[in-house]
């Protein structure tokens, strides 16, 4: 199964830089405050966030992503991702060659299941032509910062484990190199994994 692709990195992670420098308990300096970790601080936010999706199969930070198969499948699109906040439109090619775009009143997102899913209610998906990605969908996931609109708040459990990560690449700098980056501590997985919905990672 093709995996989601980013389609821009998020516009803002859940975790900010000052709220990161709170955790880690470092004094500021000028006005806006600095630290000369920043740029360091701001890479481990990141690095904590991708350690927390890879490990719990959570989008956690909200972006687009665009979902691609080779043709369309009896009834469902499985999604491979959760929560999606909204879908942004399906194209497809159609038997002729040509790029169509599935009318909205068409499908409807069933978030209720985990990963989220696309499903066709009113009739059967198009037919397509036989290529690489001939359908792809384009949605936007991710968990939200608890301010309103507020359907999917991230569990402060989760915050408290990214916060952890990050302590902990923050004070063992030189093991954050290849896969070690993605290893988590104990006391971040008990945090972490009731939230889990890819138990194969």
């Amino acid at each position: 199964m093709k995996q989601p692709q980013q389609v821009a990195p998020p516009a803002a992670e859940l975790i900010t830089l000052a709220r990161a420098r709170q955790h880690l308990k470092l004094e500021t300096e000028g006005s806006p405050p600095t630290h000369p970790d920043d740029d360091l601080i701001t890479d481990l936010i990141t690095a904590a966030r991708e350690a927390a999706e890879k490990y719990t199969g959570l989008t956690i930070a909200q972006r687009d992503f665009t979902v691609a198969l080779d043709e369309f499948p009896a009834y469902i699109i499985d999604t491979q991702l959760w929560p999606v906040t909204a879908i942004g439109s399906i194209t497809y090619t159609d038997q002729n060659g040509a790029t169509q775009t599935v009318t909205a009143a068409n499908y409807e997102l069933d978030n209720y299941t985990r990963p989220a899913s696309i499903v066709s209610p009113v009739e059967a998906w198009p037919a397509t032509k036989v290529t690489p990605n001939a359908v792809i969908a384009t949605v936007t996931a991710g968990l939200t910062d608890g301010q309103s609109p507020n359907p999917y708040p991230c569990p402060k459990a989760i915050i408290q484990g990214m916060l952890l990560t990050i302590g902990h690449l923050y004070e063992n700098r030189q093991s954050v190199v290849g896969t070690q980056r993605y290893e988590l501590p104990l006391g971040v997985q008990s945090l972490l994994t009731p939230y889990r919905i890819s138990l194969g990672m």
